[in-house]
């Protein structure tokens, strides 16, 4: 399979309203899709997107590695045994030490383009048993003012699990938050992320104020992970981890007591096939896999509701609700959720239409 062109599309696209993550305070969000077409005419659609303060590479150290790959990869021939993941593509992608967004990107759009060729969605070369609907947990980022329109609304649109970012606010405000949230909603899963905004002093006072509201589990409350598991032993508080994976790798992984979910974000731990090794390590360990965006465009949407379709024989509600912050969408008809979930094929089908605008 020959390359025959190699586009690179780079997106800025406003936010419907200011997004605070990790010391951030982002407006729009910017990226480049990266559009692979071979001999047949054949193509895939990948997305370079690194997040200020999620990805150690920038916005231009990223687009600079991407023109590198375009003139390595251009004319060149694609490997035609590429799958099954994993494995196959760090075989041939892996000497070239690319950024995590950027091997997120080129496998995307290299999977893309062999699904294209397969006329099949994604999630299918990844697994032909794939999902095919996906559930998304609720995303709540605001505060009490917010919070009595909110709950209830995303309850009613049918999410099964809400997510709250805590770590921003006094503890007592946002202890009162997570209970008057399960009071508002009494049947769905609450998830608690603090993006390793507390010390275990804060964490344990955090954790005490809950009582009994049924949290599913607590995202990296540490600002030292070390602490997490005597964390757990304090409050019982199930744990998930995040920014943790980031930091090592799967076959260097001990988790600590009380884990109980791993919070995958292909676009900063690397892809794929990281993905699929963690997934791997997590069904060994019973643990919970949990595929979440970086607020990613719709074409990086579809692809990870794919991959959460190909992971989860069991409809674990994924973090894709991202979604909700895009004013506009790099693609024709925009990712979106109905009742709470994604039809797989649907949004796969949709992420191949890029916008008027988006064209190369």
């Amino acid at each position: 399979m020959l390359l025959r062109r190699f586009d690179i599309i780079p997106y800025r696209l406003p936010l419907v309203k200011p997004l605070v993550m990790k010391g951030q305070t982002l407006h729009e969000r910017e990226g480049l899709i990266i559009r692979l077409e071979d001999e047949d005419g054949f193509f895939g659609l990948g997305e370079v997107a690194p997040f200020p303060g999620l990805h150690r590479e920038t916005f231009l150290t990223a687009a600079t590695q991407v023109a590198e790959m375009k003139i390595c990869l251009s004319d060149r021939s694609i490997p035609e045994n590429l799958l099954p993941m994993p494995h196959l593509f760090d075989d041939w992608l892996g000497e070239k030490k690319l950024f995590p967004s950027v091997r997120f990107g080129m496998e995307l759009a290299l999977l893309n383009l062999l699904a294209d060729r397969a006329k099949q969605p994604l999630a299918a070369l990844l697994d032909p048993q794939f999902r095919t609907m996906v559930s998304l947990n609720g995303l709540f980022a605001g505060g009490p003012e917010e919070l009595g329109r909110e709950i209830p609304a995303l309850v009613a649109e049918g999410y099964r699990a809400i997510k709250i970012k805590v770590g921003r606010q006094d503890l007592q405000t946002e202890a009162t938050l997570v209970r008057r949230t399960r009071e508002l909603a009494p049947a769905v899963a609450i998830r608690l992320d603090a993006n390793r905004a507390w010390s275990l002093p804060e964490a344990l006072q955090f954790g005490r104020m809950l009582g009994d509201c049924r949290i599913e589990y607590l995202e990296e409350p540490l600002r030292d992970p070390a602490g997490l598991g005597e964390f757990h032993r304090e409050t019982t508080l199930p744990l998930a981890l995040d920014e943790t994976l980031d930091e090592i790798l799967p076959n260097d992984f001990s988790p600590p007591p009380g884990t109980a979910a791993l919070i995958l974000k292909p676009g900063v731990i690397g892809g794929f096939e990281q993905s699929i090794r963690w997934a791997e390590l997590a069904r060994r360990r019973q643990l919970k896999v949990v595929v979440s965006s970086a607020f990613e465009s719709g074409i990086g949407l579809a692809a990870l509701a794919n991959l959460a379709a190909a992971l989860n024989p069991d409809d674990v509600p994924c973090g894709l609700d991202t979604y909700k912050w895009l004013a506009k969408d790099v693609i024709a008809h925009p990712f979106r959720a109905v009742n709470g979930q994604v039809d797989v094929a649907v949004a796969d089908r949709n992420a191949r239409q890029l916008t008027v605008d988006a064209q190369w």
